[in-house]
């Protein structure tokens, strides 16, 4: 039960971390637009979506490939822990002059990265559990 907790929280504040080391390169990318304090125009931010779904699917996949059973649980509350959190940061940044599609679409491709992660993950057991070949 704690290694599965350890898991899951661990690999949610992976996920958090890799997406703040994003900003670097995305400031790289984008000099001047994407900076701190200042809204991004529309690219940066799509690039930006486009890093969390691909760190999204990563985790994902840590998560349940490390998982001793019950894959598609640990995911669940991977997926449940990612979710909730996207809502309680959501909620009190509405208002503050950020794109509302680009809040809608982090907590809408959540969930589908967390699905493909797990199948990913699946998929790679399946796949190393089938039959050798002679």
């Amino acid at each position: 039960m704690l290694r599965s907790l350890a898991l899951v929280i661990g690999c949610y504040v992976l996920s958090v971390v890799l997406v703040l080391l994003t900003d670097p390169l995305l400031s790289a990318l984008f000099p001047g637009d994407f900076v701190a304090g200042r809204i991004p125009s529309t690219p940066p931010l799509l690039a930006s979506t486009g890093l969390f779904i691909l760190i999204s699917i990563l985790c994902a996949w840590l998560c349940a490939r490390h998982a001793r059973s019950n894959a598609w649980r640990h995911v669940l509350w991977f997926l449940v822990l990612g979710e909730l959190m996207g809502i309680a940061a959501t909620i009190p940044n509405w208002s503050r002059g950020w794109p509302h599609w680009y809040q809608l679409s982090w907590l809408l491709s959540w969930p589908v990265s967390c699905w493909l992660g797990w199948r990913l993950a699946t998929r790679a057991q399946t796949g190393a559990d089938a039959e050798p070949v002679p």
